[in-house]
């Protein structure tokens, strides 16, 4: 049996094709309207759902936080007439 060789693309090929491939893409792609359609597709959604997730945590954080304020004074309220009711009667 005869021993293969590894064969590879030396870095002047290399360099040769990916310039190549960068002056095609250059030359024939329409950069600005594939960097338009990718604002359009990817980052306006995703700019959209991190306004609603922030507009969520805001409402959340509101009502949580009103929540617990109110139950707080609830408390306060209550235990306030529990001591003075107990104060009456001693």
């Amino acid at each position: 049996m005869s021993e293969e060789k590894n064969v590879s693309i030396p870095w002047w090929g290399k360099m040769i094709i990916g310039g190549a491939g960068v002056f095609a893409v250059i030359k024939w792609t329409p950069i600005i309207e594939i960097l338009n359609l990718f604002f359009y597709i990817c980052l306006v959604p995703i700019g959209l759902l991190c306004s609603v997730g922030i507009l969520s945590d805001g409402a959340a954080e509101g009502l949580s936080g009103g929540w617990k304020r109110t139950v707080d004074e609830l408390n306060n309220r209550v235990e306030s007439r529990v001591t003075a009711a107990k104060n009456k009667a001693a």
